[in-house]
């Protein structure tokens, strides 16, 4: 059996949680679906993560370049382990309140990756279909594989934000300021 909906979203990130929101807000039926845990890149794996991890290195930066001028860095360090878990507690909760969210505003969310079976009509693993006169595709980028000698060594940034140990030395390739 196909449900009907006005829209449907396929990505659950900042985008698509706002047009899910302001159409559901607006009287329409809305589902989303996504097969990553709701919150998208830049609040779990990119703009937000980034900028607790980047504040420790400002810090430690910040206190050396004013060594001998009033500031004892002495042993100043990250401590990586630590800071992980004061990003993951930041990230961790995100899903479920992008869900609770949706959820109080009758959102249907679903989970698990969508096929279109024709223009209107979607499919979710498991086989539930879901038809709509209005769909938006808000399933964000990912990062391109190098095909370079050594790729087969790097890793992307949603890896390298879910690192345990931090590597004695870092090469960031690619990256945009």
């Amino acid at each position: 059996m196909t449900e009907t909906k006005d829209l449907i979203v396929i990505g659950v990130g900042m985008a698509g949680n706002a047009a899910a929101r302001k159409c559901a807000n607006a009287g329409w039926s809305v589902a989303v679906i996504d097969e990553l845990p709701y919150g998208g890149t830049c609040a779990l794996r990119g703009c937000d993560p980034k900028k607790i991890l980047r504040r420790g290195a400002e810090i430690i930066d910040a206190a050396r370049l004013m060594q001998g001028k009033g500031i004892d860095a002495g042993n100043l360090r990250i401590n990586w382990t630590d800071l992980m878990a004061h990003k993951r507690a930041f990230t961790d909760p995100v899903p479920r309140k992008f869900e609770r969210g949706l959820n109080s505003i009758n959102v249907e969310t679903l989970h698990g990756k969508a096929e279109f079976i024709n223009e209107n009509t979607i499919e979710i693993e498991g086989g539930k279909k879901l038809q709509a006169e209005h769909i938006l595709i808000a399933a964000g980028a990912k990062p391109r594989p190098l095909d370079v000698p050594g790729g087969e060594l790097i890793i992307d940034s949603t890896n390298f934000l879910e690192l345990e140990t931090l590597p004695k030395r870092l090469v960031f390739v690619g990256s945009e300021i």
